[in-house]
């Protein structure tokens, strides 16, 4: 996904997204026969998979590039005719109200203007109709010191959500909520980049997100410090 500094892609793709990606799909539910916007897609992974799931795709983007690669991939998975993307920013969505059941999106509210973004996201949307976000959060103090520790490995405007962000964003919408991941699971990207060993790395993800479900569901004020976290609005 482009936006992405290496920090986070590396962890995607180690398999170390999959707890959040299946809480996301589990919490987005069917997509069958809805018509969803793909919010920020990138080169699209997320829109190919909305995709295969029976959706019919709005996507856009900034970069034509990742767009044409995008649909490149949709007509290799034989899902070209499901896919509609355009070129646009955030800030200045081109369609037209009340269009979206769900509006989705991975990693892209925290390079925008949230609170304009939100007004823009809750137009769009029909009545009753949802949009979710997985976004990195800003709070998490180890991961503090480790872009501290390692300043060169992530673009300097990249700048996760806070709480307060995640209000501004949600004041659109007549309900909005979310839910952290990652809190001590953010330690096996450590000790992958430190050890450079997989099989500490996946023993190490699995004991932490123990620790993690236990930990959050006690202190549910934890969430705060999580990683990342599952943003829900609602129309």
């Amino acid at each position: 996904h482009h936006h992405q500094g290496d920090e986070e892609s590396n962890f995607y793709a180690k398999g170390g997204m999959d707890a959040i990606w299946n809480a996301y799909l589990g919490a987005i539910g069917g997509l069958k026969k809805l018509t969803i916007l793909d919010f920020g897609c990138g080169e699209g992974w997320s829109t190919i998979e909305y995709g295969k799931r029976g959706a019919e795709v709005y996507c856009f983007d900034i970069s034509p590039g990742s767009l044409k690669n995008l649909l490149h991939e949709a007509e290799e998975e034989g899902i070209a005719k499901k896919i509609r993307p355009s070129v646009m920013a955030a800030e200045h969505l081109g369609y037209p109200s009340k269009t979206f059941d769900l509006v989705l999106g991975v990693s892209i509210l925290h390079h925008t203007d949230v609170g304009l973004v939100g007004q823009e996201v809750a137009r769009v949307l029909k009545p009753g109709g949802r949009a979710l976000f997985i976004e990195p959060l800003a709070h998490n103090i180890f991961l503090r010191l480790f872009r501290r520790l390692t300043p060169n490995r992530r673009t300097p405007t990249e700048q996760p959500m806070t709480v307060a962000q995640i209000r501004d964003f949600s004041q659109a919408f007549k309900q909005g909520d979310y839910r952290g991941y990652y809190l001590f699971s953010i330690f096996p990207q450590g000790i992958l980049w430190l050890t450079k060993s997989q099989g500490l790395f996946r023993l190490s993800l699995k004991v932490t997100a123990v620790i993690d479900r236990v930990l959050l569901m006690l202190f549910p004020f934890l969430q705060r410090y999580c990683w990342a976290a599952i943003i829900e609005v609602k129309n």
